[in-house]
Order: structure tokens, then C-alpha cells, then sequence
């Protein structure tokens, strides 16, 4: 939400209205006023026009009911969230039955009222964009998350490919993995698989392919994921191939993936680039290292020549590669951005890189497992309440830093 969301509240009960306005400054949304039922509500919204209203709905339901549906006719464009202490089913349909986006119990928790805003705000956000025709593009593709770093060496590998296996354990959804790395590729051996149970090359036949064609080039690995990777022998690589055919291979696997990892290559090259333009996310990867540090920050300034959105590259500070006591306010002090994301340091990892043992499932308890894990929760706009992070993660635009392990 780019601006604070202002919520007009249509309660009749004086003291309800004082604990539901205290839910909203929690929740930290704007109060656009506080009415009652029938004309008075209908008047004061048409004058306002909110973002959104929360309406109490209380035995007798028949006048707030006939509100809401009067609302809605006169401001059809703006959510109406019930809050009721009424939890029988048949009390949640009849309020459905109006058109309320959302149907929230007393008492009113803040972190609920957030998420059911916002909720609704986006549902009304992708409706307005569906009758106007804008919503094909954006629905009919998974979400493309590139791995990437300013240097080698500093774990990006690791986190593509486990973070592949954790979206495709936690999320059960159709998962695919690219290996877009143009100079020598890890994912097929972090995976353990046998070269000779590999399928043909895919790049000679790439503009060829289609979304099922491409399923004939997909390695199973572990846990149903599925690998597109080009042998690091044969004759055909990536760089014969152009940049444009990592864009052509994403575009593919997201027509049949929920999600698709890519890795690239550890120099902030045109394939890079290529796989960062075609993301939804893109986490860049970094140690505490003064080296790594300058080359991601030199990475930011690249990704602004290249008109990326500065808000869907998240950064990742990973302890696991390299042992440092540098603070995450260092970090974002020396990047002028947030950390998006904390990865322990956990000394399982590399012993997990040698024998080609994903962490997630080889370690699922060690403490960079989990946090992987819940990486992929978030993303998947999963991650528990009972998760004491101080908020729901419910969308890629809201997630923040995660410094606690699940």
C-alpha cells in the first residue's frame, strides 16, 4: 500500500466504536471517521469516500445488512470488512451474501484488521485490474524468484537450491530450478544428480520448445523438484546462445511452475540481468565482507542503469558463507537499503555441499534449514502468526527482515 489506508468505522455501538478505533491506531491505519447505521453511514462515506469500511453487523442483522448493500451500490469500488460477535456460520454466509471482503470476530486483534485491509485493498486492486483487462499477463505465469550476487563464493548457490526444495516441501506447489549460471553451474551437483541420467541438452532446442516440450529437458531431483540445467560438457553453453535465451527459458517454466529459482552466474553479467528483468523477486545475496559489500553495493547502482524496480530486489545477508561479526545496521548502513533477510551461520552447510545434500532435507533441524524454510513461508505468504516477528507476512510488497529463527 503506498499510502496509509483510511477506514471509515459503521458501528451503532458507542463502546464498540472505542475499541475498534483503538485496533485500527494499533494497527497503525487512518481513521476516517466513526458513524452508525443507515443514512448517517451512507451520507458521511459518500463525503469521505474511505479506502475501506469496517461495519458492525449485531443482532438484529437486517439494518446493518441493508447498509452494507446500500454502500456498496453508491461507492461500489470500496472493500467492506464485517467485524461481528456473531461466529455462527450461517451469520459469516448472509454477510458474504452482501459482498464483505472480509469477516472479522471481536474482539478486534490489530494485526488482523491489518491483514484484512490490505487484503482487501489488493482483491479490489486486481478486480479493477481484471475488468480493465490488465490482469492476463500477470495471472497466467508463476512467480520467477532470481538468486543472485555482485562475487562468487558467497553462497548464492546454496540458497537457490534449498530455497527451491523448502517452496517446494512447505508450499507443495509445482516448483522448477534454472541453472542460468553461464560459467560453471552447481545446482545439478548440490542436488546430487548423475550426469548420465541427465536429458539432452536443452539450449540447441530452445526456440523450438514450448511449455510442454520444455518438460522433456527437466531433471527430477529431490522432493519433486524439477532441474533445467544444460550440461557443463556439451558443446552448446549460454554464451552461444545470448541472454535472450535465459529470458525464452524462464518464461517457459513459469507457464507451468507456481514458482521458478533461478541461479546465475557470479559476475553481474547481460544473463544476469536477463534473469533479474524476468523476476517477480530477486534476492541479492551478500556477506559481511568489505569486499562483498562494495561489489553488491556497485550491483545496486548497476540494477538503477537497468531500470529495475528498486523494491523487488531484496537483500539477503548470509553468515553461512563467511564468518563475521558485522551487525545487519552495518550492512544496511553501508548499502543505503534494508536487509530483507538473515541466514545464520550454520557449519552443517558445507559439509551438505560436499556430499551433494540439500540442508533442508539432509538437516532439516539445524538453524540455517529453518530459516530457509521460513524464507519460503514468507514468500509463499505463509508464515505463521504464532511466528514472533512482530508482523503478518501476507504479500511480496510487505515482507520485512526475519531475524529470529521459526
Amino acid at each position: 500500500m503506498a499510502k496509509t489506508p483510511q477506514v471509515l468505522i459503521v458501528d451503532e455501538d458507542l463502546d464498540s466504536r472505542v475499541t475498534t478505533r483503538k485496533a485500527l491506531q494499533r494497527a497503525k491505519l487512518e481513521i476516517a471517521g466513526e458513524v452508525g447505521l443507515g443514512a448517517e453511514a451512507l451520507s458521511f462515506a459518500s463525503e469521505v469516500h474511505p479506502d475501506v469500511i469496517l461495519l458492525a453487523v449485531e443482532e438484529p442483522v437486517s439494518r446493518p445488512l441493508e447498509t452494507s448493500e446500500n454502500i456498496a451500490n453508491i461507492l461500489p469500488k470500496t472493500p467492506i470488512i464485517f467485524y461481528s460477535s456473531l461466529s455462527d456460520a450461517d451469520s459469516m454466509r448472509r454477510a458474504m451474501l452482501t459482498g464483505a471482503r472480509d469477516y472479522l470476530i471481536k474482539p478486534i486483534q490489530a494485526s488482523k484488521v491489518h491483514q484484512a485491509v490490505e487484503r482487501a485493498l489488493e482483491m479490489e486492486e486486481k478486480r479493477q485490474m481484471r475488468e480493465a483487462g490488465q490482469m492476463a499477463a500477470a495471472e497466467v505465469r508463476g512467480t520467477v524468484i532470481t538468486v543472485t550476487g555482485a562475487k562468487g563464493g558467497i553462497g548464492k548457490s546454496v540458497i537457490a537450491v534449498n530455497l527451491a526444495l523448502a517452496l517446494r516441501r512447505v508450499l507443495t506447489r509445482n516448483v522448477a530450478i534454472l541453472d542460468a549460471d553461464t560459467h560453471f553451474g552447481d545446482v545439478a551437483t548440490m542436488l546430487d544428480l548423475k550426469a548420465d541420467e541427465a536429458p539432452p541438452n536443452f539450449l540447441p532446442a530452445l526456440n523450438e520448445l514450448d511449455r510442454w516440450k520444455i518438460a522433456d529437458y527437466l531433471t527430477p531431483a529431490p522432493a519433486g523438484l524439477h532441474v533445467l540445467a544444460p550440461p557443463a560438457d556439451d558443446d552448446v553453453l549460454w554464451e552461444d546462445c545470448g541472454p535472450e535465451s535465459v529470458t525464452k527459458a524462464i518464461g517457459l517454466l513459469s507457464l507451468t511452475n507456481d514458482f521458478v529459482v533461478v541461479d546465475t552466474s557470479g559476475s553481474f553479467d547481460t544473463y544476469a540481468r536477463a534473469a533479474i528483468e524476468a523476476s517477480t523477486l530477486v534476492l541479492m545475496v551478500t556477506t559481511g565482507e568489505v569486499s562483498s559489500l562494495r561489489d553488491t553495493k556497485g550491483a545496486f547502482k548497476r540494477i538503477e542503469r537497468w531500470n529495475v524496480p528498486r523494491e523487488k530486489v531484496k537483500i539477503v545477508l548470509n553468515r553461512g558463507a563467511r564468518s563475521d561479526g558485522i551487525r545487519v545496521a552495518d550492512v544496511e548502513e553501508a548499502l543505503a537499503a534494508p536487509v530483507f533477510w538473515e541466514l545464520p551461520r550454520d557449519s552443517a552447510i558445507p559439509k551438505a555441499v560436499q556430499l551433494g545434500a540439500p540442508i533442508v532435507i539432509e538437516r532439516p533441524e539445524t538453524a540455517a534449514a529453518r530459516s530457509i524454510f521460513a524464507l519460503a513461508r514468507a514468500i509463499g505468504g505463509t508464515l505463521p502468526e504464532s511466528a514472533d516477528n512482530g508482523s503478518w507476512l501476507p504479500s511480496l510488497s510487505s515482507l520485512k527482515l526475519w531475524r529470529r529463527n521459526p
